[in-house]
């Protein structure tokens, strides 16, 4: 089984979807009696472009992925992170877990490789939703009929309803959500000391509040380079306070509110240097915002973490965590950005996906 994947969420998903595939407890037996399946894991995307993130990401994988095989041998014992195409084009596989089927890079693999047996498991924690490359799926979504992927077998396995702009032509399976939450519980021991620095930050910022105040914080969403002169303004972040303070109880005078970048982020953060009294940060975390939360979580000595932000790992922090998470207002984005005016698209976009996940996570 090969995994094409962009990042440490997506697989935890991913690998709970492969884990309870048929094929693979079929060819799965007790430690010591078979060989254990060949799953390999290839990164694609844009991270690709960016070596020493790439190989930052690398590393925690391969610290996962060896938990992985230790505590599940029988399943895992063949689990390898593969280094680039060239690796796993050098090996056979029958079947392929894909985020996405309209990613251009997770296509370009699947056709070199030829293969025919999809899983399809959408981004992030499984969210699926639209690119602007899906255009030739819109009227067959719309018309409630399949979408031709000829002479291939596509299964899907998705949180959450489908929207009503893209339907997959067979309904989706649910997620495995328990082993979902076994495999995340390995990826937070595996990190657990990697985030240790961003934890001692995160609880720094809420000693500042009196006890009892939640911890505040806010997964800057990776918009800075869509910006005039590639960053974010205080037009964009100050309505996003006053949005937390009216409808969320943050207290400005009291509460600090901690930014969470970005790996992709500027070096000097989305909204560049800031020295407002109800900031911290900008914190750029090697570890992923789920596992950072949970370790808060487990350090908050009566604290509630509240999460705000616009992306994916929103619905991830709510499921795997508990956290309460906030969507923040898209019309501050529009608002200071004369640039959506010419791409509308990609605002519209971003809309949809956030509308999407804000209604399946069940917080506002």
């Amino acid at each position: 089984m090969l995994v094409l994947t962009g990042g440490l969420i997506h697989l935890v998903h991913q690998l709970a979807v492969v884990r309870e595939l048929p094929e693979l407890a079929a060819a799965s037996a007790p430690a010591g009696e078979a060989v254990p399946p060949a799953i390999g894991v290839l990164i694609t995307g844009v991270l690709r472009r960016d070596p020493v993130a790439l190989a930052g990401l690398h590393g925690a994988i391969e610290h996962w992925l060896a938990l992985l095989r230790q505590s599940d041998p029988a399943a895992f014992g063949g689990l390898h992170l593969l280094p680039d195409e060239s690796t796993a084009e050098a090996e056979r596989w029958s079947i392929v877990c894909l985020n996405n089927q309209w990613v251009e890079g997770q296509r370009r693999v699947i056709a070199r490789l030829d293969l025919r047996d999809w899983v399809v498991c959408g981004d992030g924690l499984g969210i699926y939703y639209r690119c602007a490359r899906e255009l030739r799926a819109l009227l067959p979504s719309l018309l409630n009929r399949p979408i031709p992927e000829p002479g291939r077998r596509v299964r899907y396995v998705l949180s959450g309803r489908q929207p009503l702009w893209h339907r997959p032509p067979i309904p989706a399976l649910p997620p495995p959500e328990r082993r979902r939450v076994e495999l995340f519980e390995v990826l937070v021991a595996s990190q657990e000391e990697a985030a240790a620095p961003a934890v001692q930050v995160c609880l720094e910022a809420a000693d500042a509040a009196p006890a009892g105040r939640p911890l505040w914080l806010c997964s800057v969403p990776n918009l800075a380079h869509q910006f005039p002169g590639g960053r974010i303004p205080m037009a964009v972040l100050e309505p996003w306070r006053r949005q937390l303070e009216r409808r969320h109880g943050f207290d400005p005078a009291c509460d600090r509110l901690v930014l969470i970048d970005h790996p992709k982020a500027p070096p000097q953060g989305s909204f560049g240097p800031r020295s407002e009294p109800w900031l911290a940060g900008p914190l750029r975390t090697p570890v992923a915002l789920e596992v950072l939360v949970e370790l808060l979580n487990r350090r908050r000595s009566g604290r509630p973490v509240v999460v705000a932000g616009l992306t994916s790992a929103l619905y991830g922090v709510r499921r795997l965590t508990g956290a309460e998470v906030v969507w923040l207002g898209l019309a501050p984005l529009w608002q200071a950005n004369p640039l959506y005016r010419r791409k509308p698209l990609e605002f519209l976009h971003r809309g949809l996906r956030v509308a999407r996940m804000a209604r399946i996570t069940g917080s506002g």
